[in-house]
């Protein structure tokens, strides 16, 4: 077994791999609505319309 991971005190990810199991399990803990704020600047940088891409990045990810 294979375990990839990261943590941070806005989110928690867990990627993982068993030996019989080739497709990998990825693991996400949500983000507080009181913690976004900080998240994409943190993990993204000085995005200057990241408020306004959040909505479409997630609505293009809900599509797939």
């Amino acid at each position: 077994m294979k375990t990839i991971s990261h943590n941070s005190t806005t989110s928690s990810v867990s990627v993982t791999a068993a030996s019989g199991n080739d497709q990998p399990q990825l693991v996400a803990t949500l983000v507080p609505d009181e913690q976004r704020i900080s998240f994409w600047p943190q993990h993204f940088g000085l995005i200057p319309q990241w408020v306004t891409l959040e909505p479409r990045v997630f609505g293009w990810m809900d599509r797939l």
